[in-house]
This record gives C-alpha cells, sequence and structure tokens, in this order.
C-alpha cells in the first residue's frame, strides 16, 4: 500500500505540473496601464547555434527562459527604462543596461554568449538529472567529450573512457568488456553479470535484458558528443544497477548546416616474440565511420536529421579474438512549437566475434585449445527512443521517452563444419541462443519554485523479458518489472550553500516468482566557501535487484562451469554510503578535485563454490557484507596550447562475511593512476599521449596462481590538419610492447599501430 500511495502522490504532482506546460510564456503580471514587451534571440558566439534554456532576467520586474530556437519573449513590462541578464550554464552572461520599453511597442534584444572555459568545470546534467557546472555536483563526476576522443582514437567505446579516475575495466580479448568498475563496485564474472554501473544513453538504460551487463564494447563512439561519468551510490535518482555510478552517453545533434564526415582507419598489430606467435600473417585492424547531418524541408528549423553508419574489424592480436562490428544510427528532431521538441532515435547494428576464451598455458598465452578454436559468437540489437520535452515560461519543463531495446545472442561452439565429431571429453557441440527485450518509459517534470529552489519528480517504469535456450544450460524463459517514482529537491539554503534532498522507490517484480521492494534515500551539501573553491558531501544508499542470469544460470560456458539456480536470491544493498570531497578551480583552466569515499555493502551478491561437490559447482548467493573504501585525486591544467591532466585512486576492498579465507574481494586493484598530455603545435599539430597505472591484483576469482601482475600501458596519438576538410592522424597503442593482463589467463594486445584520415564536408 505505500508503494501505491507514492505513486498517487507523485502521478498527481506530475500531472499538476504537466498542466503548467500550456502557461503562456514570458508573460509578466504587473497590473500597469502602460506597458510593453522586449523580444530577442540568443545563440553561441562561436557556433552561432541557438541556446536553449537560457535565464533571461529583467531586474525588479521578472524573467523567463528561451525556447526551442534561442528565441524570448517579455510581455507587459511597465514602461521606463531596465537592466537585463541572459545566462546559460557553461557560456559567459550577457548584460546590457538602460533597455527601454515604451508603451505598446516592442524592444528587440539579441544576444551572442561566448562560451566560457568548461575543460575543468564543465556542464553536466547526470548528477541532478538537471543542469549544474560540475563544481556544483554533489558527487565525484567526469566527462569526456568529443575532442577528449577524437584525441584518444578509440577502437571501442570502452577505451574512450578507461583513463577516467576510479575507473577500470577488465577485459577478455581487448575489446570484450567483462566488468567495468568505478571505485571497485562491479564484479568480474561472464557476460556483465555482478555490473554495478549503470551505461546510459541519451538518459536510457543500455543494459542487457538476462545478465544486465552494459553494452560497453556496442556503444558507437562516432555520434558521441560527450560522455558523464557519475560516481557513487545514484539509486536514489536511477534504481538498480546504479550502485558504483553512472556512464550518461550524450549523442549528438543535428545542426542547422548540412555537414558531413568520412572516416577511415588502417592498422596492424606487431608480431609478438617468435616463442609466443601464433601465426606468421601481421594481423590488421580497420574502421570506416560515415555520418550526414543538417535540416530538411524548406524550413532550416522545424526539422533535423542525423545519420551516422561504421564497420569496425580486427583479425585479433591473439587466437580467438577476431570481430567485426557493423552500426547504425540515426535521429530525426522536430520542433513542434517553439516550446516543444519531439525526436524520434533508431540504432541498430551486428558483432560478430570468435568467442573469448582463456589461453592455453602460461607459455602460450596467445593460442587456445584446439578444441575452441572454432568457436564463434554473434550478437545483433537494435533500439527505438522517443522523446518528448515541452517548455512552459521559465519555470516547468517536461520530458518524456518511450524507449524499446531488443539483443540477441547466439553462441556456437565447435559448429563450423557440421559433421565434425566432438570429442568424448569435451563439455560442448552446441549452440545457445539468448533473446531479450527491454521495454521502459521515463516521464519526468523539472520546476523551479522560485530561484532557490528547484524540483525534480517523476516516474520510471521497464520491462525486462528473456528467452533463452537451451534451458538445461542457460535460464530458460522470464521476465522481471520495475515500476519506480523519485523526486528531488535542490535548495540555496544561503548564498553559498545548497542542499539536495531525494529518493526513489522501486517495486521488481520476478514473473511468477519474488517481488522486491527499495526506498533509496539521498542527502547532498554542496558549500561554495570561495568562488573559486567548493565543498561537498554526498550520504546515500542504494541497491541493485538479481538479473535474471544471476537467479537462473545453470553454466557459464567461457569457463565451463556449473551452477545450482538460485531464485530466492534478494536484493543486494549499499545501506550506507558517504563522501566528501573538495574541488578547487583558482583558474579557469585548473583544477583539482579530491574526495574520500566508503560503500558499506549488505546481501552482495557473488559466486560461491558449494563445499564438498563433485564436480565442483557454483552458486549466486547474497554474502553477509562488504566494505569498500578509498581516496580520489584529479588534477587538470591548461597553458595556453598544452593540456595536461592526472588522477590516482587508492582503492580498500575487504570482503567481512564470515568465514573467508582471505578478506580482499576479488579484481579490486589497490592503486590505480593515469596521466595524460595534449599539445597543439602551429595551428596544424595535435600531439597526444597517455599513461595508464594498475597495481597487481591481489586476489582473483578462479586462478589464484596466475593473478594479474601490475603494469604500464603507454599509447601516443599524432592528428595533422591538413586543411579544413582534411585531417590525419597515427596512434601507437601499448607502444612499449607491455606484456600483460586485465584478467587472469587473457593476455592483452602487445604493440599495435593505427592510421587514419578524416574528410568534412
Amino acid at each position: 500500500m505505500r508503494f501505491f500511495r507514492s505513486c498517487s502522490i507523485t502521478a498527481f504532482l506530475c500531472a499538476a505540473l504537466c498542466l503548467a506546460v500550456s502557461a503562456p510564456v514570458g508573460a509578466v503580471s504587473t497590473g500597469a496601464a502602460s506597458t510593453g514587451t522586449i523580444s530577442g534571440h540568443v545563440k553561441d558566439a562561436k557556433t552561432g547555434e541557438a541556446l536553449t534554456f537560457c535565464n533571461v532576467v529583467l531586474q525588479k520586474v521578472g524573467g523567463t527562459m528561451t525556447d526551442m530556437h534561442g528565441n524570448f519573449l517579455l510581455r507587459g513590462i511597465p514602461t521606463g527604462t531596465y537592466h537585463i541578464i541572459i545566462s546559460r550554464i557553461g557560456h559567459k552572461s550577457f548584460e546590457r543596461d538602460s533597455v527601454t520599453v515604451s508603451e505598446g511597442d516592442t524592444t528587440r534584444v539579441d544576444a551572442a554568449l561566448e562560451p566560457a572555459p568548461v575543460r575543468v568545470n564543465p556542464v553536466v546534467v547526470t548528477a541532478t538529472r538537471t543542469e549544474q557546472t560540475a563544481r556544483m555536483a554533489p558527487a565525484s563526476v567526469a566527462v569526456v567529450d568529443q575532442e577528449d576522443i577524437e584525441r584518444k582514437a578509440p577502437a571501442t567505446f570502452d577505451q574512450a573512457i578507461e583513463a577516467v579516475g576510479g575507473l577500470n575495466a577488465f577485459r577478455t580479448t581487448g575489446i570484450s568488456v567483462q566488468s567495468m568498475q568505478i571505485r571497485g563496485s562491479s564484479d568480474v564474472a561472464g557476460g556483465g553479470v555482478g555490473n554495478r554501473v549503470l551505461l546510459l544513453v541519451d538518459g536510457r538504460p543500455a543494459l542487457t535484458s538476462d545478465s544486465g551487463g552494459a553494452f560497453w564494447s556496442l556503444v558507437p563512439t562516432q555520434f558521441v558528443d560527450h560522455i558523464e561519468i557519475v560516481k557513487g551510490a545514484f539509486s536514489s535518482l536511477y534504481g538498480s544497477t546504479a550502485m558504483g555510478g553512472v556512464v550518461n552517453v550524450i549523442t549528438k545533434q543535428p545542426g542547422k548546416e548540412t555537414v558531413g564526415r568520412l572516416d577511415m582507419k588502417l592498422g596492424f598489430f606487431e608480431q609478438p616474440a617468435p616463442a609466443l606467435q601464433y601465426t606468421s600473417d601481421t594481423p590488421l585492424q580497420s574502421e570506416v565511420t560515415a555520418d550526414l547531418s543538417g535540416p530538411l524541408g524548406r524550413s532550416r528549423h522545424d526539422l533535423r536529421y542525423l545519420l551516422s553508419a561504421s564497420r569496425k574489424s580486427s583479425d585479433g592480436f591473439s587466437e580467438n579474438t577476431e570481430y567485426t562490428f557493423y552500426d547504425l544510427y540515426g535521429k530525426l528532431i522536430f520542433d513542434v512549437t517553439s516550446e516543444r521538441k519531439l525526436e524520434l532515435t533508431l540504432g541498430g547494428g551486428r558483432a560478430k566475434n570468435d568467442y573469448p576464451h582463456s589461453w592455453l598455458d602460461a607459455d602460450h598465452p596467445l593460442e587456445v585449445r584446439p578444441s575452441w578454436e572454432d568457436d564463434r559468437q554473434q550478437k545483433n540489437y537494435g533500439s527505438v527512443d522517443v522523446h518528448y520535452s515541452a517548455l512552459s515560461g521559465n519555470r516547468t519543463r517536461l520530458s518524456s521517452r518511450m524507449y524499446y531495446y531488443h539483443h540477441e545472442q547466439i553462441s556456437r561452439f565447435n559448429q563450423d563444419d557440421p559433421g565434425q565429431d566432438i570429442p568424448a571429453n569435451e563439455p560442448f557441440g552446441f549452440e545457445t541462443q539468448i533473446k531479450g527485450d527491454k521495454t521502459g518509459w521515463i516521464t519526468q517534470v523539472d520546476h523551479r519554485i522560485n530561484d532557490s529552489n528547484r524540483f525534480v519528480a517523476g516516474a520510471d517504469f521497464m520491462f525486462d523479458v528473456v528467452h533463452s535456450s537451451p534451458d538445461t544450460t542457460l535460464y530458460g524463459d522470464h521476465q522481471i518489472n520495475n515500476y519506480a517514482v523519485f523526486a528531488q529537491d535542490d535548495i540555496d539554503l544561503s548564498k553559498s550553500v545548497t542542499a539536495t534532498l531525494g529518493a526513489r522507490y522501486d517495486w521488481n517484480h520476478l514473473v511468477g516468482g519474488k517481488t522486491l521492494e527499495q526506498l533509496s534515500p539521498k542527502v547532498a551539501v554542496v558549500w561554495t566557501a570561495h568562488k573559486d573553491l567548493a565543498l561537498r558531501a554526498l550520504f546515500a544508499q542504494a541497491f541493485r535487484a538479481p538479473t535474471i542470469a544471476e537467479l537462473f544460470l545453470q553454466r557459464e560456458l567461457g569457463g565451463g562451469i556449473d551452477f545450482v539456480p538460485n531464485p530466492n536470491l534478494d536484493a543486494e544493498h549499499i545501506v550506507d554510503s558517504g563522501e566528501v570531497g573538495v574541488r578547487w578551480n583558482p583558474k579557469p583552466v585548473f583544477g583539482i578535485d579530491t574526495a574520500a569515499f566508503r560503500y558499506h555493502y549488505e546481501d552482495m551478491i557473488y559466486w560461491v563454490q558449494i563445499p564438498n561437490t563433485s564436480p565442483v559447482q557454483y552458486q549466486v548467493q547474497n554474502l553477509t557484507s562488504a566494505e569498500i573504501s578509498g581516496v580520489e585525486t584529479t588534477v587538470t591544467s591548461t597553458m595556453r596550447t598544452l593540456t595536461l591532466s592526472a588522477n590516482y585512486t587508492f582503492l580498500d576492498a575487504r570482503d567481512q562475511s564470515p568465514g573467508r579465507a582471505d578478506d580482499t574481494l576479488a579484481y579490486r586493484p589497490r592503486h590505480t593512476a593515469n596521466f595524460g598530455a595534449d599539445l597543439g603545435v602551429a595551428h596544424r599539430w595535435m600531439l597526444h599521449g597517455d599513461a595508464r597505472y594498475r597495481s597487481h591484483i591481489e586476489e582473483v576469482f578462479l586462478y589464484p596462481l596466475q593473478a594479474p601482475d601490475a603494469y604500464w600501458v603507454f599509447n601516443a596519438n599524432v592528428q595533422y590538419r591538413l586543411s579544413e576538410m582534411v585531417n590525419l592522424t597515427a596512434k601507437v597503442n601499448n607502444m612499449f610492447d607491455e606484456q600483460y593482463e586485465e584478467l587472469a589467463r587473457y593476455r592483452m594486445p602487445g604493440r599495435n599501430w593505427i592510421f587514419g584520415v578524416s574528410l568534412r564536408f
């Protein structure tokens, strides 16, 4: 009953606020007999693009916001002379004195806002579901923008974010992501099981329906505008899976001019030492991407489109690492009115790759067992997203989206030749299929109660349906429904102190099985002690409901491990978490962010070996408790054409359940560090270099004698702008040919080269 009362109250509140969307924009109620009007247009001074959601304030009278075209209108202004201020996060404010309003006349005020330096203090939306600068965010945040991605020239999406402080990627083949951790949150298990980092694409979840794993390797980088990473327990806004943090991919928006781009890359993997070679051929890797965007029809603003297609392939640096990715992506934006916008996004693709198996042995780390050489995997996926947004005056904004994901995964073992005899001792020799569908609806209302109080409320419904076969190996057919409501209030307690109060209620139901309910609260405070110094504190609870794979998995095919299903699994919880941090930006181009954090888990979902079983069997169970704590520091500095960045994370991850032989959680490196440098030369050259360090893994899941050692990996990239339309690149990954593993028994790529050309027209 508590859940339904909460739903009714929130639904009534959302409905009441949505009715305000039909209110007239920019009306100022004064009661004066002699009045006039102020109108204008606001654009970006650098790009010329119209700026939406700008605050337009007429001092001592009132204000409004710009619409979808960057236009604003203030009606009913008493005659006189005024001071006007136009501002937007991420831009310098525009001010004008002596704006005269005459009776019955319209005064025109147009503004071109200069972009503000944002590299150390960018604009983010993920931390609070509303726009704010990173300095004012109540949690640790990081932003990877389009320029960062282009400089790094990543082969797959996970490589674009691997250098973010506190983030660790664990891969089996260099592109097959087994786990993505933020501050040690996620486990390292097959198929993304144990994922505690929520991947969003434009605010909608991009997770598989069966295991809850994210589509890390399948997110095309060519349509990414920027990526926001929020660290910490964020179930109060995003529900299950957001225990460790959120990665939100913000995609590109089509502009008012027709723009095309063609990117082509070709590279190769250097041969290892003769004793390690598995082939005499030189493995190649390649990528082709094409984009086109602009207006449709006669109007240059009513209808805009973006189309993108790509193909990525690699022969693989070792046995069973070959892959080919195909991606298609399209976006259509329709400005229904100046206050209402409708956006349709379509995406899809196919990935074909060798099945990732562990190495043959330590002396042959680039080879696999002969009986595994022909194992293959195919993944098909598609998505549809419809997003509607509307403004009402300068106080209320509505956002509602419906989305649908479909994914298929087909794994074939020793099936290249249907007539091939399967060895008697080989456990495989068959095909497995997983088909998942995810359908969801998210509606949110942002309402500015007054200049010091901003309120967000919404509802989030999601339905996961999975069909898999054979059910003696995988998990059969199941469905999980999740219903949630959330609310958050940002209150300026004073000119220097902002408090955030929020909570989310989730009702998670396994059809034909268990129902789980969870309330996830959050309290945060940001104190701007000085215009350059902000201190923050965040306290929150979080949870993650078990996935279909964790409830019903019977065999992990990568290692041939048998499991006993556990449909009675409970949700795991972060019963208390805390973060305190400091952001110091003494200059627009220099910043330091330091945070200390602690997360206490209860009923943590974990793989547990069942005693006295032969052959050995495992089961997914709720552990008693675990605690993860640490310290993290990030420094960024820009000096003319040189940008430097560095981050370091210390992590202490303890399993506190009784009876543990070792109290260290598996695959939580104690020390990680990243360094990056970008140098522009003569307006044509851009030099990029980065280094990544990870300390040795103290405990692993299955192979304690082959735990990964500490390693350093260095990459470098050179770009040359031949003309306004042509850009050339050359990149070397792992330049010192470090032989290392991220996961036990999976060797990572050695030195490899990529050369590219980018054409813009």
